[in-house]
């Protein structure tokens, strides 16, 4: 399952429309994370055969099945100015929140 907030679906909008491709998507994928755990990220990226696809009004976003079957199910928020809540100096980002966490 995936939840999105409003203000998250904003934003994956905005990244969405600011790339060439038509076939693109958003993916949910693992990252490196901080202190050395991985935590899950966003980037854009082609369907494979292996994902989930969620279609959000006029965004997919796509997930491997393999991870949200691990993780159960995602939520995705967008915050604006909050520091230390959100990387990079602004703290604005999104925010997503697994609810199984990843442990490699």
């Amino acid at each position: 399952m995936l939840e999105v907030s409003e203000q998250a679906l904003e934003k994956l909008s905005e990244l969405l429309s600011a790339q060439d491709s038509r076939e693109a998507a958003i993916r949910i994928a693992v990252m490196g994370g901080g202190a050395g755990s991985p935590c899950l990220g966003i980037i854009v990226d082609d369907v494979r055969e292996t994902d989930v696809i969620y279609q959000l009004d006029e965004i997919p976003v796509i997930v491997d099945s393999n991870l949200i079957a691990w993780c159960k199910s995602i939520t995705i928020d967008f915050t604006t100015g909050i520091s230390g809540r959100c990387g990079g100096a602004s703290g604005s980002g999104f925010i997503i929140t697994p609810e199984q966490p990843i442990n490699l």
